[in-house]
């Protein structure tokens, strides 16, 4: 029976509702499974669910009352997240089933692991193995259900089919003497950051976390990762910030589960530490790592090296799942027990969400810099048009909301091909689609840009959109910037305050989230050095997408925050006090803020920084992409005729967003301090 099907003799109200049946259209059953290890996250009832998002909503807005109110976990918990008593009766029900359970303090998911039976016996079904776009993947074969009624609105990886992908690009001819890309020197003189280092501002005091896609090298001192260090070395590059990895872990859901008849609550015992990283090998599956098999994924090395150069007196946490339950693919055993379909652990890009959870529980980092997505449409989440529950079916945006909650910005690279994000390895969708999660409306979409510059970082031509259009390396790698406006059809993402603001005379404007917001570097032609498998005879090379620009534009914000940080109560830095004082939460209010200020400054943007002031005009702030678009095209796919694209144009535009910042006037625009 396919994954989905009804039951009858099961009462609607005990079914697993939105557990990932849209990912089951179009998939072809392959066979049983055996002895697999299973790991799921579970969205528990929320107090008020729609609460947070209108509260999230309302902390970033300058007109509200709730403006940098900015809540903790537990404050998050108390107001919003589930009741300690459904958190607690969902794990007991998982534990009493034999399953592993862990939480985090928000009390928005919990992650539940096990044996297949186990798994099998707590949702009421069987699971089989499954093929979609050439991926294969574990999924339910009838609809999950529990055998009591329980407080759950939504289960996710489930269906363990994984549309996400990171957004790096390796020209094909990187190793035939392809260029090794600007130097750390080289992007600090091309994008200012070194007038903010002037002014003594260069992310001190300030964390900047990074969701891991993949392991990094942990083994070596000096910065925390051997590949930084030989970066460092090879770019002549002398300061950087040091990395330190945060492994996963749950907590307890309650100290008094282990005495509610089961002392031997297992907690949080499927994440782990995650293993030493090996030679490049091939890996069991997507994310996967199969006997003595953990390579290097290359986005890691490329958003820590970027983070830690760019921001270099900032604390880089660089967030990382391994969990040893989540044995989902069918390949050979690597899982206890061993079983012809036990598949293997998974690590990183697989387990974002409870990388994502340990940041919010933590709440240490004040940036985050996520480099991966998928095309819209193409997610499991249903969004934000469900009637009286707009967010059911949903965590992701949660996730976001929460963060924001927190006052944390996220930048999230917006995609490498151009206008089309929706496409598969064996199917090429010929349609507008972008990239989520960038186009969440708390976080900010950062795109990528052509940026052609000398090793002074000084222009050599002008900057222009990046897109199949302005790209030709001679080695046949295309690309784009990703970009266009939220239309899937009923889950349209609505325009956060602010850029509707912004874009209210925009021609063609419709309300809905468009992105990017701002752009940095993305064309691999005009790429970033990087090194990759350093103690593997890894060598420096050229590289670029969005995956550039994401951990960029952190930086710069780390940046900008260690100048708040030091300048408490100037310009629009917050006065000190308790907690996180120097957060100014989503980056993207200002940033539309200054695109907006077009003349005579200091200016007061009444729709968007209501009593606030922006020192320095959009024109001195930011580098303004005018040319070029980012239509899609690869003869490798059916059919081969190029997506409409977006075109560059002065002031906003969804190819570059409000363009392309400047660190010291940015931080000059919004503190005052040392305008020219």
């Amino acid at each position: 029976m396919p994954a989905g099907a009804g039951n009858a003799n099961v009462p609607a109200a005990l079914l697993v509702q939105n557990y990932g049946q849209a990912a089951m259209t179009g998939a072809s059953y392959i066979g049983p499974i055996s002895d697999a290890h299973l790991n799921v996250s579970v969205l528990v009832h929320q107090q008020n669910a729609a609460g947070l998002l209108a509260y999230a909503a309302s902390v970033s807005n300058p007109r509200s009352g709730n403006f940098r109110k900015f809540l903790t976990p537990d404050q998050i918990a108390s107001e919003f997240g589930a009741s300690q008593s459904d958190y607690q009766k969902v794990a007991q029900y998982f534990a009493n089933n034999g399953l592993a359970v862990g939480g985090w303090k928000q009390r928005l998911l919990l992650s539940v692991g096990g044996s297949e039976a186990n798994m099998e016996k707590a949702f009421g079904t069987t699971f089989g193995l499954y093929e979609k776009n050439g991926q294969q993947f574990v999924a339910p074969v009838t609809q999950p259900h529990f055998e009591q009624v329980l407080p759950v609105d939504a289960v996710g990886n489930i269906v363990k089919y994984h549309p996400d992908h990171t957004y790096i690009i390796v020209p094909p001819g990187a190793g035939a003497g392809y260029s090794t890309g600007y130097s750390p020197s080289t992007v600090r003189a091309a994008f200012d950051y070194e007038g903010a280092y002037t002014d003594g501002y260069n992310g001190s005091h300030v964390y900047l976390g990074i969701i891991g896609t993949g392991p990094i090298d942990t083994t070596a001192s000096g910065h925390g990762d051997k590949d930084l260090n030989q970066f460092l070395t090879d770019t002549g590059t002398s300061n950087a910030a040091d990395v330190t990895q945060v492994d996963v872990s749950p907590g307890p859901v309650a100290t008094a589960l282990a005495t509610m008849g089961n002392p031997a609550f297992p907690y949080s015992s499927d994440f782990q530490t995650p293993p030493a990283v090996t030679a490049p090998c091939t890996p069991s599956g997507n994310g996967n790592i199969s006997t003595g098999c953990n390579p290097e994924d290359g986005e890691a090395q490329l958003d820590t090296q970027q983070a830690a150069s760019l921001a270099p007196g900032a604390n880089v946490y660089f967030y990382l799942a391994y969990n040893a339950s989540d044995c989902d693919v069918n390949f050979p055993a690597t899982c206890p027990p061993s079983g012809s379909n036990a598949g293997a652990p998974e690590i990183g890009i697989v387990e974002s969400d409870p990388e994502i959870m340990q940041a919010i529980n933590d709440d240490v980092a004040d940036v985050i810099s996520i480099s991966y997505g998928g095309g819209e449409s193409q997610q499991e989440w249903t969004g934000y048009n469900s009637g009286d529950n707009p967010y059911l079916g949903s965590y992701s945006n949660l996730e976001f909301a929460e963060l924001a909650t927190e006052g944390i910005a996220v930048f999230i690279s917006s995609g490498d091909d151009g206008s089309a994000e929706c496409y598969g390895s064996t199917t090429y969708l010929a349609q507008q689609c972008v990239s989520y999660p960038a186009g969440d409306p708390n976080v900010t979409s950062v795109g990528g840009i052509t940026a052609p510059v000398n090793a002074y970082g000084q222009q050599t031509a002008p900057w222009i959109a990046w897109g199949i259009s302005t790209f030709d390396d001679g080695y046949g790698a295309t690309g784009g910037s990703g970009g266009g406006n939220s239309e899937t059809g009923g889950v349209d993402i609505p325009a956060p305050s602010p850029q509707a603001s912004a874009l209210a005379g925009f021609s063609g404007f419709n309300g809905s989230r468009y992105q990017p917001d701002v752009s940095m570097i993305g064309d691999p032609s005009t790429g970033v050095a990087w090194v990759e498998n350093e103690q593997w005879g890894g060598s420096i090379l050229g590289i670029g997408g969005t995956s550039v620009a994401a951990p960029q534009m952190a930086a710069m914000w780390a940046d900008v925050l260690s100048a708040c940080y030091a300048n408490p109560g100037v310009g629009d830095c917050p006065a000190s006090g308790s907690g996180h004082y120097w957060r100014l939460g989503n980056a993207a209010p200002y940033l539309y803020a200054i695109y907006a200020c077009k003349s005579s400054p200091p200016c007061t943007v009444s729709d968007l920084q209501s009593g606030t002031k922006v020192y320095m005009t959009y024109s001195q702030v930011f580098y303004d992409i005018q040319y070029g678009d980012n239509q899609m095209a690869n003869p490798n796919y059916t059919p081969s005729e190029p997506v409409p694209g977006y075109t560059a144009a002065p002031g906003y535009d969804e190819v570059s967003g409000v363009g392309v910042p400047f660190a010291g006037h940015l931080i000059d625009a919004l503190t005052g301090l040392s305008v020219p």
